[in-house]
């Protein structure tokens, strides 16, 4: 297996052979997994029906007023954690949800878009909090948008280019989603990598810290080159600065220690397993070895660590499944890979026995993950490590809300919210494969119609052949 993510554009390592990630439906088991076909392209290239789609979407927003949308006797599931409830009514006002009900209680503002939702279900716009958008170029938002993903947190790339996108999203310019953003990674000495602020120093990471804030970034992003003295540097001066720091953990740093410097967010799951092979007191030798150790006593102790100290984690299962496990259908190389995949979702089950606070992120980018879908895979493989339904849910929808303090904006249906709403076809609580099934978005109160926008675009692309 690949023991590092370097060397891509944002610092990973090259797969053996090309993939078409579009040609994969949802993870629906292990066993479905082990038998998908041989991939042939990585880089996604919007086809013509796509665009289509995109600029239907574009005209229904500059047509659309800020005129009230009640949707009518659907079921919804709000996220808070309370049972879902039948037969509601949801009354957006102005970007916002102004009213959630029984449907025969609920009143309609005269002139509102009455939608009737019978038989659908409704949840919170779902937040990818792991992508690439500099990567993943503005292809990524059509996808983005017909997934139901409202909200990303980009882990970094360039930052000009990305508050372009964002200004144009916030003046209506552009349809797509809520971007969170950290701008260049902190990272190492590498070659030939781009949207790096390279750090060799203590002093230097201090530095980059206040570059950084006076850019006005969100969160600051670490990359796995930062030498250690360096990044622990970067933690004290961001305290200090009150900005929080997602880490993609740095080789000769553990864990635990990250945890205890206050990291905000951890990402990967194999990157637990790679420091615990120089953790104090490490046994293991290689990281299928640091694998099975992180399966007993010290992974536990580990992730009560993580609840003690408030460190959330984004697992990116999916990015590892794509990136490591299915790039190749040679047996040889496959089954270790997979042994070592199976393992990352037992200890990310172990993460959710003990409490330690997940979100869910694909790392889409421009290497294999695709935006918007593989979020959905992800949800999935949140499901197969123990997560329910509706827990699954919540890592894409309130616990981001919780972890970005923003629980009075997003993340649940509920009135004062903004009206990032994903209307579904079947229910999710019953097999959270239907989140896939998306009948309707509203994306800041405005009510995209995505079944028969699709099907419009399919048809008006068919015509031009």
């Amino acid at each position: 297996m690949a023991h590092d993510r370097g060397y891509f554009k944002d610092g990973r390592s090259k797969p053996e052979s090309n993939r078409c990630p579009l040609s994969h439906d949802s993870i629906a088991s292990r066993k479905t997994r082990c038998l998908r076909p041989t991939i042939t392209t990585v880089k996604f290239c919007m086809p013509k029906w796509l665009l289509a789609f995109f600029l239907l979407c574009s005209l229904l927003a500059s047509t659309q007023t800020n005129n009230a949308i009640a949707i009518i006797h659907v079921t919804v599931i709000d996220c808070t954690g309370t049972a879902a409830r039948s037969n509601s009514t949801v009354v957006v006002t102005s970007g916002r949800i102004s009213a959630v009900g029984p449907s025969e209680i609920v009143t309609i503002p005269t002139g509102a878009r009455v939608v009737d939702a019978n038989g659908k279900f409704m949840i919170p716009g779902l937040w990818d909090m792991h992508g690439h958008l500099t990567d993943a170029t503005e292809d990524a938002f059509p996808l983005l948008i017909m997934n139901g993903v409202t909200g990303v947190r980009d882990m970094g790339g360039d930052l000009a280019q990305i508050d372009l996108w964002r200004s144009e999203i916030d003046r209506g310019m552009r349809v797509g989603p809520h971007i969170i953003r950290a701008g260049p990674f902190v990272d190492g000495p590498k070659e030939g990598v781009s949207n790096r602020l390279t750090v060799r120093t203590p002093e230097e990471a201090q530095r980059a810290v206040h570059d950084l804030k006076a850019k006005g970034v969100d969160f600051i992003k670490v990359h796995n080159a930062l030498p250690p003295d360096a990044f622990f540097a970067l933690m004290d001066e961001a305290r200090k600065e009150h900005i929080p720091v997602a880490v993609h953990l740095p080789q000769g740093v553990s864990s635990a220690e990250a945890s205890d410097a206050g990291v905000a967010s951890l990402e990967h799951t194999e990157t637990i397993n790679e420091s615990a092979l120089w953790r104090k007191g490490a046994t293991a030798k290689t990281v299928e070895q640091a694998v099975d150790e992180n399966l007993g006593p010290a992974g536990q102790e580990l992730f009560q660590r993580f609840v003690k100290n408030g460190t959330w984690y984004v697992p990116t299962l999916v990015a590892y499944e794509r990136g490591f496990v299915l790039w190749s259908n040679d047996p040889e190389s496959l089954k270790p890979r997979l042994d070592v995949h199976e393992k990352q979702i037992e200890l990310v089950r172990m993460m959710h026995k003990a409490g330690v606070l997940v979100m869910a992120g694909s790392d889409f980018s421009d290497w294999g993950t695709v935006p918007g879908i593989d979020l959905h895979n992800e949800l999935a493989l949140l499901v197969e490590a123990g997560f329910s339904p509706l827990e699954a849910l919540q890592a894409a929808t309130l616990n981001p809300a919780k972890f970005l303090g923003k629980t009075d904006t997003y993340g649940t249906i509920q009135v004062g919210r903004v009206a990032d709403l994903v209307l579904l076809d079947m229910n999710p609580l019953e097999d959270i494969s239907h989140t896939r099934k998306i009948h309707a978005v509203v994306l800041g109160g405005k009510f995209y119609p995505l079944a028969s926008i699709r099907a419009q675009a399919l048809q008006d692309a068919s015509k031009r052949r």
